[in-house]
Formats: C-alpha cells, structure tokens, sequence
C-alpha cells in the first residue's frame, strides 16, 4: 500500500488565494519505494480539515474511473485514511 506521511513541524495548513478565493492545502510525503518520500500537497476544504501528524494511506474514495474507463487518482477530492500496520502484514505461507 502506498505509504503517505504528514510530519510534525510540516502540518501546518497551507492558504493560497485564487480568482475564485482561497484554496487550502497541507504537506504531505509520499514513499514511492524510492531512497526518500516525495513532497506532494493534500487539498483541503477549510484549515480545519487539516491531517494530524502520522502516517496514513490513500482512501479508495480518492479514485474514480475517467472519461475513457481508466483509473485516475480524482486531486480534488483526494482523501487519506490513517495507515494501518496490519494491512501491511504479508500473509503467511503455507507449508
């Protein structure tokens, strides 16, 4: 599962004023399996909606399926979900 984290001291909301008014994001790292996550931004509804520090996940709310039938990753409603360890576990194997 892909792994997103937001860091204590980097999860402040983030403002930024457009022609339609002010849009709202946080920070986020996401650990695409390289030697360092990447910095990405979550959308926000308000500053109040912000993630608490932690690791999380993506929620399968935040897919849909496109014009042409492909998968896509809707980013404006991308929602993450808190990561649990237990999803991670590999299943056993059978002996």
């Amino acid at each position: 599962m892909l792994k997103i984290s937001i860091i204590e001291g980097h999860h402040q909301p983030i403002s930024r004023n457009t022609r339609n008014g002010v849009m709202w994001n946080q920070d986020a790292y996401v650990h695409l399996g390289g030697a360092y996550p990447s910095k990405m931004k979550i959308p926000l509804d308000s500053p109040s909606g912000a993630y608490p520090p932690g690791d999380y996940e993506l929620s399968p709310d935040s897919f849909r399926v496109g014009q042409y039938g492909d998968l896509e990753v809707n980013r404006f409603g991308l929602k993450i979900v808190p990561f649990s360890l237990a999803k991670t576990a590999q299943p056993s194997s059978a002996k």
